[in-house]
């Protein structure tokens, strides 16, 4: 029987840290050097996609969603709303792309996110991840924490397929290894690895490494955990 796991990056495998603060106000600094009515509306630009005090919400379109999203979100607080929007959203998903593979840019692991990675691929898992980010931007974030090499699927915005919390992606995953609903887990921070989860049929893991709070995730998933290197107790629990 195979065996198989798909996880979340952003705040399951990879830190939800000063990296992407530092992507998103380099956008929003090209954006306003473009249109500089709107340099003042920078808290504006922030607190629509989730970001405050440098943290994010759980549940917001910087923790969720794609930069499709994210750039329309943005467009909607354009003060001139004659500029196109689809060349609007198109230029500001160019931008992510740009800044979310730049090479002064330091990813850092989740704790016990190698380990159990390797704990994984050493008893015969097959691993997935799922994830809202730019296919560019996902590989070489992962290729910078050294976990792209575990990763046997890579399931992220192509501009194609419908992303989480929609299950297209693990439709490919069941249908590219010939796996059943009940050889499948996903591993997630947020309460969109919980719809996704529950969209596909799959059971989920909540780990309160990223985003959300243990309360956030409480009544939904199926298991929650403090830390990545637990990943094994629940393995073992699940197959007793």
């Amino acid at each position: 029987m195979n065996k198989a796991i798909i996880f979340d990056k952003d705040g399951t495998l990879i830190q939800l840290d000063s990296v992407w603060y530092k992507i998103v106000h380099r956008v929003l600094d090209d954006i306003f050097q473009t249109y500089p009515n709107e340099k003042s509306k920078r808290d504006d630009y922030l607190t629509i996609i989730g970001m405050n005090d440098n943290d994010f919400e759980s549940t917001s379109l910087l923790a969720c969603r794609t930069n499709y999203f994210i750039a329309a979100a943005w467009y909607s607080l354009l003060e001139n709303q004659h500029v196109n929007k689809e060349g609007f959203i198109q230029n500001i998903c160019l931008l992510f792309k740009k800044y979310s593979t730049a090479d002064d840019l330091v990813f850092t692991e989740v704790e016990g996110a190698k380990e159990t990675l390797r704990y994984l691929k050493d008893n015969e898992y097959i691993i997935g991840v799922v994830t809202a980010d730019d296919v560019d931007a996902a590989i070489h974030s992962l290729k910078m924490t050294e976990l792209y090499d575990y990763v046997d699927f890579l399931g992220a915005d192509d501009g194609v397929n419908r992303t989480k919390p929609e299950s297209d992606f693990y439709h490919m995953f069941k249908e590219k290894f010939s796996l059943t609903e009940e050889d499948v887990l996903m591993v997630g921070d947020t309460l969109t690895d919980v719809t996704f989860a529950r969209n596909s049929n799959i059971k989920v893991v909540g780990v309160l490494s990223g985003a959300s709070r243990k309360e956030d995730l409480e009544g939904k998933a199926d298991y929650i955990l403090d830390s990545m290197k637990d990943i094994s107790k629940i393995l073992s629990f699940m197959s007793s």
